[in-house]
């Protein structure tokens, strides 16, 4: 079964501060041991950063899967939908033999 590297970004920007302290035990919580949580203070706000794999069959699923993960994350810290976080996620095939990033001087137009 095919593997897939995780990394997920998210900030609190309308987070309470009640909030944010649950955001960590959240991710710890849904995506498991196995999964890499940090955390970094800049200014007022507060970064996350997740790393984990995901073995799904197809990467729609797995992408499918990391959304449901998000959504159940968001609802053990009591964040509402409507609140702004700030949310990325890069997921990569880690089975595919090949760097997929362009190099720089490639252009497409």
């Amino acid at each position: 079964m095919p593997v897939y590297g995780l990394v997920i970004t998210l900030s609190d920007v309308q987070l309470t501060a009640e909030q944010s302290e649950r955001v960590l035990p959240s991710l710890d919580r849904v995506f498991g041991p196995d999964a890499t949580a940090e955390v970094a203070t800049t200014g007022p706000y507060h970064l996350w950063r997740l790393t984990d794999t995901i073995q799904a069959p197809t990467m729609l699923e797995a992408a499918e899967a990391v959304i449901q993960k998000a959504r159940e994350a968001r609802e053990v810290a009591g964040i509402r939908p409507g609140q702004g976080v700030g949310f990325s996620y890069q997921l990569r095939d880690l089975t595919h033999p090949v760097e997929l990033l362009l190099p720089a001087e490639t252009s497409l137009g």
